[in-house]
This record gives C-alpha cells, structure tokens and sequence, in this order.
C-alpha cells in the first residue's frame, strides 16, 4: 500500500455534489442520489485522485451556495455537479465540471439515454472527467476503476433504494427497509454481491447501536459478509464488515487487521474505511497510525457524523480529553439533532468532572436516542457526581426498557460500578465479557478515567486482562 501513502496536498481533487431531481416524482429522489454515489464510487478506486466522500458531498444537497466556497470547505479543486430527468425509461442526465479556483466550467455535457443504458452514462461522465483533469488511467487500474457489480437495470435500482435508506441512519425501522430492497435486488441478481455487503453493514450497525439483539443480528451480518466475498473478493464494503465482525463482536484483531488492509487495498478513498482501522489501531495501542487515519477520514468526508464520533473516540482513548470535547461541541454544531454528538461530549465532560455540563449534554442525548447507552451515560453521571438516587431510578428505568428493547451487560454495569455497587458492577461486566460486548473493548479506558480513585477495584484489572487486543 506504499503508493498510497502519497500525501492528499499533491493530488487532484474532486467532489461530486448531489446530482438534482428533475423529474415530476419526488420518489425519484433515491434514483438521482444513487448515481451520484455511484459516479463517486467509480471515482474513488483512481489512483492518485482524491474524491470527497458521500456524506460530505451531501452536505451540501439542496443548498445554493458558490462552487468556490464548497470547494474550499471539502478541500477539493474541482467540483462535478449535474441533475437527472426521468421519465418512464428515458432518462437525461447533464453534468458541468467547474475549476474550484476560478469558478470556470472545465466541461459541460448532456446524455439522452435509455434507463438499460444508465451503467454507460456512469462509466462515460467518470471517464470524461479523468481526462479534463488529466489523469491517465493504466489498463488493469482502468478495470478496476470501473467495475459493475449487475448489468440488470431493475436490480441496481432496488440496491440504489437500499442504500437510499442505509445512509439515512435513522434507526432500525428505516435498516429493515433498507435490507427489504437489498434482498428484493438480490432475487433478481442471485449474485449481486455489493447487495450482500449492504446487509451485513445494516445488521452490524442494528447490533452495535442496541437496535437488534446479537443472537438475531449477528448470524445473518455473518453470512451476508461471507456471501459477498464468495461471490466478489474484490470489494472493499465486504472486507469492512467483515474487520468489523471480527474486531468489535469476534475480538479477532490479528484477523481484522488483514481484512482491514485488504479493504484498503481495494479502496484507499473511503473514509469510512480509514475511521474505522483508526478505531483498531487506537484500541490496539499504535496511537500515531491512529490520529493518522482520523485525518485521512476528515479529508476525505471532513462533515461525515459518524467520522467526526469515532474521531472523538479515538482523542479520547489517547487520553487527550479535550481534544475529545471540542470534537464533540464539534459535532454538536455539525448535526444538532444527532444524538452522538451530546453523548461524546458528555461522556468526556464527566472525565473533566464537569458535572453540570455533561447533565446538559448527556440529557440532550438522552431526550434524542431514549435507550441503554444514553440511559447508561445518564447514570454513570449521576453515581459519580454523588446523586445517588437518581442514579439508581436510571437503574429502573433500565430495568423496564430492557423488556422491550436491547439493554447490554455493560450498560447495567457501568451505572452499579458509578454508585459503588462493584458485586453487581463485576457480575454484569463479566457477562459482557462473556457475550463479547463491544463496549468492553474500552472498559480499560473507562477505568483510567472513572475509576481509577474512589471507586477503583483489583476486581476490574482481572476483567481487563481477559479482553486480549492481539
């Protein structure tokens, strides 16, 4: 991966804006929004070329604003901008390439297509603007670059609906739907394996953010991962869940790590790839490699919230706390109807023991996302700052919501270990442990800073010498 250690200053750079729906059906909108991430997508295997990723070009979607100061936000030269007409199966698609610096349009072009055609209209605009902004693709790169995953026009746009509301990341209800088209594409194109991929990221993200149970979740996370790389080993999204798989519910880290390399091999231009392997190498102690692919990620998708979370995540295991709390204020600005935002703020703010400020912030993200994680940061505050009692009616509460909804080991037993009740505290975080609960991963880190005075216990060494990052 040498090649790609090349510094992001000395590259040609792009991002690809929202292409915009010209069509009399507002339902189109997912149609318009997957070729353009499509065209990103074929943009992003080009050596040498920087493209700003999904969610920081569609920051910017239904906004007005000069091509000169979006470029300048996304740290990028040229911008590609376009809308789509469709109608029944005739489509046109026009799109304009504009010099950041000057605001001048490099190209401009117009495509009356059939909807059959639409794979050719992608591979034809992505080729045009390699060539005005000349960069010179080599034959097997060429290849690569332009890899269809289905030539079935009907298949492709069902995934295109799934990953509509994939990127919502609006809570389990809108994964399930996203699932629905996948499989619907999938039964169309028996081997569309990018299809796969999009499962298993919908199952894992359901499991980690307490929205499905494990027993339920992981099973079929697992066998949509294997069935994308039996079909294709050559896409990066499979190897990303699959490093994922193993290194949040598997503890495999040795194995994560090769799938983590091969996935960057394939696709180096994904941010999310790079947060992710900066989350491995921070858990695993390199804190350099760490901080340096939270940067790579901020490059590429610097308005992405989930980059900018676990960018926060990662100051935080470096123990430079405040850096963690103005990644969170960050955020906080960024999005403030994310819940995440309050949550790594408040968590960071209790380290400081900044008490009244955390409340503020960890009862915003309580009142957004109402489950055990923000029920658990809500109590852990409490225990901490002394106000015993309404750590223990966040207990109850807990208690109640975990008859309708996931409430992890840990959740339970990080607000027992804040009010001192270290026999439950023990009994729940082994069971963690045991069920290989993420948030065990950072249980030492959490002992560093919550637990390491009054509260500490030999007790919660030994459970930490059971979770091996290696």
């Amino acid at each position: 991966m040498e090649k790609n250690t090349k510094s992001t200053a000395q590259k040609m750079s792009i991002a690809v804006l929202p292409f915009l729906n010209l069509s009399n059906d507002p339902e189109q909108e997912y149609f318009s929004d997957g070729v353009t991430e499509e065209i990103i997508n074929v943009l992003s295997h080009v050596p040498d070329l920087q493209i700003a990723g999904r969610t920081s070009s569609f920051t910017f979607k239904g906004k007005n604003q000069d091509v000169r100061v979006i470029g300048e936000q996304l740290n990028v030269n040229h911008i590609l901008e376009g809308s789509i007409r469709k109608s029944g199966n005739k489509l046109r698609i026009t799109a304009n390439l504009i010099n950041v610096a000057d605001g001048y349009h490099i190209w401009s072009e117009k495509y009356d297509r059939e909807l059959i055609d639409i794979f050719d209209i992608q591979d034809e605009i992505a080729l045009a603007i390699l060539k005005q902004i000349k960069i010179q693709l080599l034959g097997s790169e060429q290849v690569t670059a332009f890899k269809r995953y289905t030539n079935n026009p009907e298949a492709y746009q069902l995934y295109l609906h799934g990953r509509f509301y994939h990127n919502k990341f609006a809570g389990a209800d809108v994964f399930n739907r996203a699932i629905g088209y996948f499989q619907s594409a999938i039964k169309l194109e028996p081997t569309y394996a990018i299809a796969y991929a999009g499962i298993a990221s919908c199952y894992l993200n359901m499991w980690f953010y307490r929205l499905l149970p494990a027993a339920n979740a992981l099973p079929l996370m697992k066998q949509a991962t294997e069935q994308a790389l039996e079909l294709d080993s050559s896409i990066a999204e499979s190897y990303l869940a699959m490093a994922r798989m193993q290194m949040l519910y598997e503890w495999d880290f040795t194995n994560a790590s090769l799938a983590f390399n091969k996935a960057l091999e394939l696709n180096w231009n994904a941010a999310e790839l790079h947060i992710q392997f900066a989350l491995y190498s921070a858990l695993t102690g390199n804190l350099v490699k760490a901080e340096e692919h939270v940067a790579q990620a901020l490059s590429l998708e610097p308005f992405s919230l989930i980059n900018n979370f676990y960018a926060a995540y990662v100051y935080w295991i470096a123990g430079n706390i405040e850096k963690a709390v103005a990644q969170g204020r960050k955020l906080v600005a960024l999005e403030p109807s994310f819940w995440g935002g309050y949550m790594i703020t408040g968590l960071n703010l209790i380290t400081l023991k900044n008490y009244p400020d955390s409340q503020e912030a960890l009862e915003s993200a309580l009142e957004i996302n109402y489950n055990g994680i923000t029920l658990s940061a809500c109590g852990a505050l409490f225990g901490l700052s002394d106000e015993t009692e309404s750590a223990w009616d966040i207990l109850t509460q807990m208690t109640s919501l975990s008859k309708a909804q996931v409430v992890a080991n840990y959740d339970m037993g990080i607000v027992h270990a804040c009010v001192g009740d270290v026999d439950k505290a023990v009994h729940y975080f082994q069971a963690a442990i045991d069920h290989h609960e993420p948030p065990m991963l950072f249980f030492e880190f959490i002992v560093r800073d919550w637990l390491s005075d009054r509260l500490r216990d030999d007790r919660y060494e030994l459970l930490i010498k059971q979770i091996v990052k290696s």
